[in-house]
């Protein structure tokens, strides 16, 4: 799979990290010169300095064969921008845009974004969950109400640990997005990370799938 990731900071960073070790193709895209070189370091030509929102970065970075283009930068409008531009002028199949003001969400999904990832509304979720000890989080409901974001603890005896993202058997229109180990990294699906105890699996879900879910991934009837 061929992924563009616009934006390198920690987010950005660490996603291509988990990309690559997957054997995954990436092409990382970053503005800041400082930031970018840091990036060139590690990752070597992979790494485009320059705007991922301009349409001629794009097509030198292949928009036009890319899989998915995943833009990760700090700002909501640069995110909304390169997904919007690989969409409608390369005819990208998958976009994805980190989101810091949740209030933008409903617009991002308008526009055409494929998925969005609340960045506020994951810290309120796992602030939620400490404070009232829940193993399942209602992150937030996604446009038209017909699918939900939902964070799940894997438990210990879980049937799915120690599988990999790709062997899991999900219920039908339901989406893994990624996976936040217990150590607090997060693991794009994409990357196929393997399921410890205690990981925190994100996935995108009807609601009238969700008992089903559960079960799939803890082994129990939710309570």
């Amino acid at each position: 799979m061929y992924v563009i990731v616009v934006g390198a900071g920690k987010i950005g960073f660490y996603l291509t990290r988990a990309l690559l070790s997957a054997s995954h193709e990436v092409t990382l895209i970053e503005r800041d010169a400082h930031i970018s070189a840091a990036a060139a370091e590690e990752f070597g030509s992979i790494v485009i300095t320059s705007d991922g929102t301009e349409p001629s970065v794009l097509e030198e970075a292949g928009a036009n064969r890319c899989d998915i283009l995943i833009s990760t930068s700090g700002r909501d409008a640069t995110n909304l921008t390169a997904c919007q531009v690989a969409k409608y002028s390369f005819n990208t199949p998958r976009t994805v845009a980190v989101v810091t003001d949740p209030d933008h969400v409903p617009l991002f999904r308008e526009l055409g974004v494929d998925v969005t990832i609340s960045t506020t509304e994951l810290i309120l979720s796992h602030l939620e969950e400490e404070l009232t000890g829940g193993p399942f989080v209602h992150v937030l409901p996604m446009q038209g109400g017909s699918k939900g974001i939902v964070v799940i603890r894997a438990p210990y005896g879980s049937p799915v640990v120690g599988q990999t993202v790709s062997r899991l058997k999900l219920p039908e229109g339901t989406l893994l997005v990624a996976v936040i180990q217990k150590n607090g990294d997060l693991q794009p699906a994409l990357a196929d990370p393997e399921i410890a105890p205690d990981d925190e699996i994100v996935a995108i879900t009807p609601p009238e799938k969700e008992d089903e879910l559960w079960r799939a991934l803890t082994g129990e009837a939710k309570r």
